[in-house]
């Protein structure tokens, strides 16, 4: 009977085993996130483009939004997309035309969403623009990158402007509001999966703990807004588009220093993001790379 009980007890820890192997396996080499790169260079107050003088320009630009830049030996081919979600979207034939004539040796891509390393570009059906910079880095064997801050240094920087309630309210519905398109599960599953991944971090650890108390706070600040479930664009409410800004200045000075420091080192970089990214950044990249 022990002999039994042990043998069981073997056969159970060995497929444990297994199966974290397995899960580890698939995390490190399967779905992969984009690593973040870690400027170093100093180069001073980034100033980015106003709202209003984005807004202007965005309502007459041709997308994507196109800026090639060079200093020394380093190229710079920086792509605005209006955010891609079909694979036959014509931004994506464009964007790997001037992929393969520029032949960079690194690639930016915005997100920091894990993905199948060896994914194929599906034809038809969802599909973003980050995606296709991944799987054109991936097959041509260019190193690839998130173009994003480290979320704990975007986290940070918001926190030092804003109460914690309000960080935790915007992260949670940029994510939520992005992922649940198309969902055909309960919402407040999805929801609540999203909360604790958003505010599992250290300043945001105790500002919600159930979707109750979330909703609590919806209804004291935005009662005439609707309800959070059901609203496509959250940053239509001021106070949360405040947040966004702030956000965004934070991502905006991350990407400049790092596009900046790798064309000054020679690389041909070539990245892709939300065309109001590149907008806002242009006067600063003019300044720092010349013509």
């Amino acid at each position: 009977m022990w002999k039994k009980i042990r043998w069981f007890g073997l056969v159970v820890g060995g497929l444990a085993v297994l199966f974290a192997t397995a899960a580890w396996v698939v995390l490190t080499w399967v779905m992969v996130r984009p690593n973040v790169y870690a400027p170093t260079a100093d180069v001073g107050p980034v100033e980015l483009r106003s709202w209003e003088e984005h807004d202007s320009i965005y309502q007459s630009a041709i997308f994507p939004y196109v800026l090639e830049l060079e200093q020394n030996s380093g190229e710079l081919l920086y792509l605005g997309a209006q955010h891609v979600t079909d694979a036959r979207d014509p931004q994506l034939m464009d964007l790997e035309r001037r992929w393969n004539e520029f032949r960079p040796t690194i690639a930016f891509c915005e997100g920091r969403a894990r993905r199948n390393r060896f994914e194929s570009r599906p034809a038809s059906g969802p599909y973003q623009e980050s995606a296709f910079i991944r799987f054109l880095a991936h097959r041509d064997g260019i190193p690839v990158y998130t173009l994003e801050p480290t979320y704990e240094d975007e986290v940070a920087g918001m926190l030092g402007l804003h109460e914690a309630k309000w960080v935790a309210a915007y992260l949670f519905l940029r994510s939520y509001s992005s992922e649940v398109s198309g969902y055909q599960g309960n919402r407040d599953d999805l929801a609540w999966k999203v909360m604790k991944r958003q505010t599992k971090i250290t300043g945001l650890q105790r500002t919600f703990d159930s979707l109750q108390k979330f909703d609590e706070f919806w209804q004291r600040e935005f009662a005439e807004a609707g309800n959070w479930r059901t609203i496509a664009e959250p940053e239509n409410l001021p106070k949360i588009r405040e947040v966004g800004h702030s956000s965004r200045q934070i991502r905006g000075e991350h990407m400049v220093r790092a596009l900046t420091e790798l064309v000054g080192r020679g690389e041909r970089v070539f990245a892709a993001v939300g065309a109001s990214h590149v907008i806002r950044q242009e006067p600063f990249l003019r300044k720092r790379l010349g013509k």
